[in-house]
């Protein structure tokens, strides 16, 4: 059957005749969702074995703004069948006003999927019960640290790589870290995954769940710890004012100089994309290393993740397939997709690298999984932790007034 593939803009959907969510009529799906170009083209391979199985047409329409999208077609009563976002805590707020459709009866491939990566879709909906909400489309890795083994000299790589390090050996190192903030779309968010990783990794994901949930204080101890380590790391890397104005994507490339200018990049799994060269030789990682028992073996992920508003046969079907074997492995196979699986069912071998083959692994067997915590807060928590970072690092000593209102923010945002 011919794949009807849509690609649509903000513009389009707001203004056109017929409304971009329009369907509920099960003869096909209409999923809304974050990815244009290659990316696009990554999630048609997934949804193609479903069509030509099923007969059933996707119609995918994918903008930058989805999640602007998508808050005004529900706002229009008019929501797509699907849509597939990156913020857990918009889905949790969908789900609990009753908007998203509880995904109990949709089957997933037994053993493919930890129980600390199902647990990760389950929400509460309008009545306070816990069900899954959503399934992962694909996910990154964020407690990475990246080096180049061309340019870190022998001595230092051998400490790096050392399978017992630790967060005060690799401190006590004093290596200059590669870091910027700048983003085209929202600023700080890098910053944000600095202070959530080293909340992780030192105080436990018990306390990182408090606080993600509200519940912890941003003025707690160990928040504060938090935003303090990472103060005195971006303080040694180039100085606050070269990190506010360094694009992420641009922040590691010293790293590869013949006279390198940093020397570890603390980013996400899709960075690579940014990266050039070959992997391995001229760029490896290491996972973020524990601080602390209380943080030993957690693993930081961020995820997109796909929620069904009809839950029409159709839309159910899609969904279920999604989480298969054949579906992960179209877009994970493809050449730097930068697309990670959490289905274990997938095999390591089918990544195209030997870096990628180590994120997959890391992601399919770390024991303990969290989501990227600015994701997962309500979007005003996340949008002030945002601007918080930018604030913080203009004026470092301004910290505590800076947590203050954040819990302010947190007293109504939750």
């Amino acid at each position: 059957m011919m794949m009807r593939f849509v690609m649509a803009v903000v513009l389009l959907c707001g203004l056109a005749v017929a409304s971009c969510g329009t369907s509920g009529s099960g003869a096909d799906v209409t999923v809304l969702g974050p990815w244009t170009g290659q990316e696009a083209s990554g999630f048609a391979a997934m949804f193609a074995g479903f069509e030509k199985s099923t007969g059933i047409d996707v119609r995918y329409i994918g903008t930058r703004d989805a999640d602007a999208v998508l808050a005004s077609e529900i706002e229009n009563g008019d929501p797509p069948d699907a849509a597939v976002l990156s913020t857990p805590g918009e889905l949790r707020q969908y789900a609990a006003a009753g908007r998203l459709v509880p995904l109990d009866r949709v089957p997933v491939p037994a053993g493919a999927y930890t129980p600390a990566v199902r647990a990760l879709t389950v929400t509460s909906g309008p009545g306070g019960d816990p069900h899954p909400y959503a399934i992962i489309i694909k996910a990154a890795l964020k407690s990475v640290i990246w080096y180049s083994p061309r340019t870190l000299p022998p001595a230092l790589r051998s400490t790096v790589t050392a399978p017992d390090l630790t967060w005060q050996r690799l401190a006590d190192l004093r290596l200059t870290w590669c870091m910027g903030v700048a983003d085209t779309s929202s600023s700080g968010w890098p910053g944000t995954d600095w202070v959530e990783d080293l909340l992780l990794h030192r105080s436990g994901p018990r306390k990182y769940d408090q606080w993600v949930a509200g519940r912890l204080p941003w003025t707690s101890p160990e928040v504060r710890d938090a935003w303090r380590a990472f103060g005195a790391i971006a303080a040694k890397a180039g100085g606050t004012d070269h990190v506010l104005l360094t694009g992420f994507g641009q922040a590691g490339a010293p790293m590869f100089a013949p006279r390198p200018g940093c020397l570890l990049d603390h980013e996400g799994s899709f960075i690579t994309a940014f990266y050039s060269g070959t992997p391995g030789t001229e760029y490896d990682f290491v996972p973020f290393p524990p601080a602390g028992k209380a943080g030993q073996g957690a693993q930081e992920i961020a995820g997109d993740l796909l929620g069904i508003f009809h839950g029409t046969s159709a839309a159910r079907r899609l969904a279920a397939y999604l989480t298969t074997r054949p579906a992960q492995e179209a877009w994970a196979r493809r050449l730097a997709s930068g697309a990670y699986s959490l289905n274990r069912q997938v095999p390591i071998g089918v990544y195209p690298d030997p870096v990628a083959k180590k994120i997959a692994t890391g992601l399919t067997h770390a024991g303990t999984v969290r989501f990227d915590g600015s994701d997962s807060m309500p979007q005003t928590m996340a949008s002030a932790f945002d601007n918080a970072v930018l604030e913080y690092l203009a004026a470092p000593d301004h910290l505590d007034a800076l947590l203050s209102a954040l819990d302010k923010v947190r007293s109504v945002a939750y």
